[in-house]
């Protein structure tokens, strides 16, 4: 099993992480704001990269075709097919989502986080027969946190591998969450 959270950033890199103006930003950050932030995600890109700091697990998700779905290439094969290559893709301002991946991992609620080692853990050693547990799970998670279906589909298929569960079993968690229907209460 992957660890799950935050990587440990050492002092400078936490300096140039500070730096970084992640889109969409809350506080409503200018493209300006993301454009001066291209040179702090790149050295800090370039620090993780060569203290082979970013988890196996996440550096997969970038490079690996089979786990960019709907795509017949990796989040870098499309990076080099639209003519940005090497080095080039670290100063990509489109790389900022990936990195915050690469730092923070998927994008949930801790409780959300808990629930899927508690199930990992309950399930041990995971079989094709958990399945089922675990999408009903994800499905419980997007309905009590509110969460965007597409998004969350995505960010647990990142905790789904995160966990150790293979990448057959994570899809069936994505594809799970994609099928769910939008919650349409009337307002009146």
């Amino acid at each position: 099993m992957c660890t799950v959270g935050p990587i440990e950033l050492t002092n400078s890199e936490r300096a140039m992480w500070n730096q970084i103006s992640f889109p969409p930003h809350p506080s409503g950050a200018s493209r300006d704001a993301v454009r001066s932030s291209i040179e702090p995600a790149y050295e800090l890109a370039r620090s993780l990269i060569d203290r082979k700091a970013i988890p196996e697990v996440r550096w997969r998700y970038f490079v690996d075709p089979d786990l960019n779905i709907g795509q017949n290439k990796s989040r870098k094969q499309i990076f080099e097919k639209n003519g940005t290559r090497g080095e080039a893709i670290l100063r990509h301002p489109h790389l900022h989502k990936c990195l915050r991946y690469f730092v923070l991992g998927p994008d949930l609620p801790a409780s959300t986080v808990a629930s899927f080692s508690e199930c990992v853990r309950d399930c041990e050693p995971v079989t094709s027969g958990d399945q089922e547990a675990f999408c009903q799970l994800a499905r419980r998670e997007v309905r009590a946190h509110g969460l965007g279906r597409k998004q969350a589909a995505e960010e647990l298929f990142k905790l789904a591998l995160e966990l150790g569960l293979d990448s057959d079993m994570a899809r069936a968690v994505r594809d799970a969450v994609m099928k769910m229907r939008s919650d349409r209460r009337s307002l009146t």
